[in-house]
Protein backbone atom coordinates (compact mmCIF):
# COMPACT_ATOMS: atom_id res chain seq x y z
CA UNK A 1 0.00 0.00 0.00
CA UNK A 2 1.52 3.30 0.88
CA UNK A 3 4.06 4.35 2.79
CA UNK A 4 3.45 7.27 5.70
CA UNK A 5 5.19 8.98 8.18
CA UNK A 6 3.81 10.14 10.98
CA UNK A 7 4.77 12.44 13.59
CA UNK A 8 3.46 11.83 16.59
CA UNK A 9 3.85 13.76 19.96
CA UNK A 10 3.56 11.41 22.80
CA UNK A 11 4.40 7.85 22.31
CA UNK A 12 1.31 5.82 23.04
CA UNK A 13 -0.35 7.22 20.22
CA UNK A 14 2.47 6.82 18.07
CA UNK A 15 2.49 3.47 18.41
CA UNK A 16 -1.18 3.18 18.63
CA UNK A 17 -1.20 4.87 15.06
CA UNK A 18 1.65 2.79 13.75
CA UNK A 19 -0.14 -0.19 14.38
CA UNK A 20 -2.96 0.79 13.40
CA UNK A 21 -1.88 2.19 9.84
CA UNK A 22 0.26 -1.38 9.38
CA UNK A 23 -3.11 -2.78 10.15
CA UNK A 24 -4.38 -1.52 6.86
CA UNK A 25 -1.35 -2.23 4.96
CA UNK A 26 0.67 0.33 5.17
CA UNK A 27 4.79 0.69 5.89
CA UNK A 28 4.85 3.76 8.48
CA UNK A 29 8.48 5.45 9.50
CA UNK A 30 7.12 7.38 12.88
CA UNK A 31 8.96 10.11 14.95
CA UNK A 32 8.59 11.43 17.95
CA UNK A 33 7.95 15.41 17.90
CA UNK A 34 9.49 18.32 15.62
CA UNK A 35 12.75 17.72 16.45
CA UNK A 36 13.12 14.00 15.32
CA UNK A 37 11.18 14.58 12.38
CA UNK A 38 13.76 17.98 11.31
CA UNK A 39 16.42 15.29 11.52
CA UNK A 40 15.02 13.12 9.31
CA UNK A 41 17.23 11.88 6.01
CA UNK A 42 15.82 14.15 3.08
CA UNK A 43 15.42 10.92 1.97
CA UNK A 44 13.38 9.25 4.19
CA UNK A 45 10.73 12.28 4.05
CA UNK A 46 10.93 11.52 0.06
CA UNK A 47 9.64 7.80 0.06
CA UNK A 48 6.26 8.60 1.94
CA UNK A 49 2.88 8.88 0.24
CA UNK A 50 1.37 10.70 3.01
CA UNK A 51 2.27 12.17 6.45
CA UNK A 52 0.38 12.49 9.07
CA UNK A 53 0.66 14.85 11.76
CA UNK A 54 -0.51 13.86 15.66
CA UNK A 55 -3.16 16.06 17.69
CA UNK A 56 -0.96 16.27 20.97
CA UNK A 57 1.10 19.23 20.54
CA UNK A 58 0.25 23.27 20.47
CA UNK A 59 -1.31 24.38 17.14
CA UNK A 60 1.53 26.45 16.40
CA UNK A 61 4.14 23.76 16.89
CA UNK A 62 1.60 21.10 14.57
CA UNK A 63 1.38 24.42 12.33
CA UNK A 64 4.78 24.60 11.85
CA UNK A 65 5.61 21.12 11.13
CA UNK A 66 2.88 21.25 8.62
CA UNK A 67 4.36 24.20 6.97
CA UNK A 68 7.77 22.77 7.32
CA UNK A 69 6.76 19.47 5.10
CA UNK A 70 4.55 21.44 2.84
CA UNK A 71 7.93 24.08 2.12
CA UNK A 72 10.24 21.19 1.34
CA UNK A 73 8.25 18.46 0.08
CA UNK A 74 4.96 20.02 -1.14
CA UNK A 75 3.77 17.42 -3.40
CA UNK A 76 3.74 15.18 -0.65
CA UNK A 77 0.09 15.74 1.10
CA UNK A 78 -0.26 16.19 5.21
CA UNK A 79 -3.57 14.55 7.21
CA UNK A 80 -3.25 16.75 10.15
CA UNK A 81 -4.98 15.00 13.20
CA UNK A 82 -6.77 18.02 14.88
CA UNK A 83 -7.28 18.43 18.49
CA UNK A 84 -10.85 20.01 18.44
CA UNK A 85 -13.47 21.69 15.29
CA UNK A 86 -11.88 25.33 15.53
CA UNK A 87 -8.07 24.57 14.20
CA UNK A 88 -7.12 25.10 11.17
CA UNK A 89 -4.64 24.40 9.45
CA UNK A 90 -4.74 25.53 5.89
CA UNK A 91 -1.91 23.74 4.50
CA UNK A 92 -2.89 20.10 5.24
CA UNK A 93 -4.30 18.64 2.33
CA UNK A 94 -6.67 16.80 4.95
CA UNK A 95 -7.63 16.30 8.53
CA UNK A 96 -10.05 15.07 10.78
CA UNK A 97 -10.85 16.39 14.83
CA UNK A 98 -11.65 12.28 15.36
CA UNK A 99 -9.13 9.96 17.61
CA UNK A 100 -11.80 7.10 16.32
CA UNK A 101 -9.31 5.14 14.55
CA UNK A 102 -12.22 4.47 11.95
CA UNK A 103 -12.69 8.30 11.10
CA UNK A 104 -8.71 9.20 10.71
CA UNK A 105 -7.98 6.27 8.91
CA UNK A 106 -10.48 7.13 6.49
CA UNK A 107 -9.27 10.72 6.19
CA UNK A 108 -5.88 8.96 5.63
CA UNK A 109 -7.22 7.14 2.95
CA UNK A 110 -9.34 10.09 1.40
CA UNK A 111 -5.77 12.24 1.29
CA UNK A 112 -4.44 9.20 -0.69
CA UNK A 113 -6.73 9.02 -3.20
CA UNK A 114 -7.08 12.25 -3.65
CA UNK A 115 -2.77 12.55 -4.31
CA UNK A 116 -3.31 9.31 -6.13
Amino acid sequence: MANILQVAYYRGPLVTRARMLESRGHHVTSVLGNDEAFRLDAAVIATADSIVIGFSAPHPVRAAMIHWFKELHPNIPVVALQFHSAESFPEADGGTVSDDPEVWLAAVANTLKKSG
